[in-house]
């Protein structure tokens, strides 16, 4: 922050009252955080994951903010994942051996899993491929918010916005060839006992 910047800051607080007020704010900004990221969770929950959990080949439940899992398959296999800041596909939450996975999923025939994100920002042994903070809302940080903080009061006043291009993203990941490119993975990359 330059000097001129951080001045105009320290005129907001002219009084004892002001900078009190803005000081408590901060000691519970990550309260407030929550709050927005659980209406966004509870806004996905009542609009697709109870009606997930009665059809389709997903399983849906509530571990951050979106979480699935192919149905007859354990919570601790491949799984679709948002939370704060990234959409990811994710492979170690313990049924699979991501080594497996990242080598298997080298095969060009995987490739659909990573076309149905809008962009890649990273992968790794864990992640085949995960997207952050690409969301748009009319604002100068649309497709690269710099941080969750920023998404998150998105999720608390834009939030069925929002809800529509999380949902959008998860319906990319249902098409039935990579249902099976996910049976696939589950499958032939199990951790041995």
């Amino acid at each position: 922050m330059n000097d001129e910047l951080l001045m105009k800051a320290m005129l907001l607080f002219d009084t004892n009252e002001k900078w009190e007020s803005f000081s408590e704010l901060m000691n519970i900004n990550g309260n407030i955080q929550a709050k927005w990221w659980k209406k966004l969770q509870t806004e996905i929950y009542n609009r697709e994951v109870k009606k997930m959990m009665k059809i389709g080949v997903f399983t849906f439940g509530i571990i951050g903010i979106y979480f699935g899992m192919l149905k007859g398959y354990s919570e601790k296999s491949l799984a679709i994942h948002f939370w704060g800041d990234g959409f990811r596909i994710f492979s170690d939450y313990g049924d699979l051996d991501p080594e497996k996975v990242n080598e298997l999923v080298k095969h060009p025939r995987f490739d659909s899993i990573r076309n149905a994100f809008s962009r890649i920002d990273s992968s790794n042994n864990e992640t085949i491929a995960l997207e952050i903070r690409n969301f748009s809302f009319g604002t100068s940080f649309d497709e690269n918010f710099p941080n969750s903080r920023s998404l998150s009061w998105f999720a608390g006043n834009k939030t069925n916005e929002f809800a529509d291009q999380l949902i959008e993203k998860v319906r990319k990941l249902q098409t039935k060839e990579i249902v099976e490119l996910f049976k696939e993975i589950n499958n032939t990359c199990k951790k041995l006992l």
